[in-house]
């Protein structure tokens, strides 16, 4: 089988960048707490930091130590490898940010924590791991060759996005030129990309589907790209299921890997690859104290 060369995550030398930059970046304050057993659960995942309206505190509920390594790590977590106390627990989290913090110093920041407070310790190591190829489907790309972003594309003088039939803001393409960006609204999740290159396409697919994915299509070209699915778990980042799709929905259902192939003449081809991995060597089950 064709091995795909991925890069690793982190090299020794950013490793040791990272420990140095720890003494000075770390949360305020720290509440760790079991999620109550039987207590209902409005997510799971966290909110809130840097880029949210509360950049000052960031609220996780119901969320595992994998989850929280993913996070810390940014990685999947596919990619991390340990007891199963990773899955085993959860947790209700609440972090004080300190003011003007980024996101890459809020990474950091649960890598202290985690280190302090569950006396994590880990190390790398290249695993075989699941993937997909993304390649080009039989019958060819069906891809809109991206246009020019008008000079006038202002967001509304009300500052409302114009929504359209089935429920979905008409995005502006200055907005999803930037990257690809994928809503959910009433059951369907809907990826908007302008003059995107299918490398960005595959890293979000990755993000979709928790799992590497790598472009393999050989196309080299910039798209215009919508498009439409109906999600069979939950959407990225630990946030609930969206609602199920109404019964009277115009848009049949159909789930990524469909949609891809109809849509956009694409296809994600299961393979494996030669991946950084995170193995952790030693993990507490429960927290220190408060």
């Amino acid at each position: 089988m064709r091995q795909f060369a991925v890069a690793a995550l982190l090299s020794l030398a950013s490793t040791s960048a990272f420990a140095q930059a720890d003494n000075s970046l770390t949360f305020e304050a720290v509440s760790i707490k079991p999620f109550p057993e039987g207590a209902p659960m409005r997510m799971s995942g966290c909110e809130g930091g840097p880029g949210y309206t509360d950049p000052g505190q960031i609220h996780c509920e119901h969320i595992t130590l994998r989850m929280l390594m993913a996070r810390a790590y940014k990685v999947r977590t596919q990619e991390i490898f340990g007891p199963g106390t990773l899955d085993s627990e959860y947790f209700n989290i609440l972090a004080k940010v300190p003011p003007g913090s980024t996101n890459e110093e809020v990474a950091i920041m649960f890598r202290k924590m985690l280190a302090e407070r569950f006396k994590l310790t880990l190390h790398h190591e290249n695993r075989l791991l699941p993937a997909y190829s993304l390649q080009v489907a039989k019958g060819g790309p069906k891809l809109k060759d991206a246009g020019p972003i008008p000079q006038d594309d202002s967001p509304p003088a009300d500052g409302k996005l114009p929504v359209g039939e089935d429920g979905f803001p008409l995005l502006r393409r200055s907005v999803t030129s930037k990257g690809p960006i994928t809503l959910f609204r009433n059951g369907q999740a809907r990826l908007f990309a302008s003059q995107g290159k299918l490398a960005a396409l595959a890293t979000a697919f990755s993000n979709q589907l928790e799992r590497v994915v790598v472009d393999e299509t050989g196309l080299a070209g910039t798209y215009d790209i919508v498009l439409t699915w109906t999600p069979d778990s939950r959407d990225p980042g630990g946030r609930p299921r969206p609602e199920a799709a109404s019964s009277e929905a115009s848009t049949p259902e159909v789930d990524l890997f469909a949609a891809l192939e109809q849509q956009l003449g694409l296809k994600l081809v299961s393979t494996r690859i030669q991946h950084d991995a995170l193995v952790v060597d030693r993990v507490e089950k429960s927290p220190t104290e408060n």
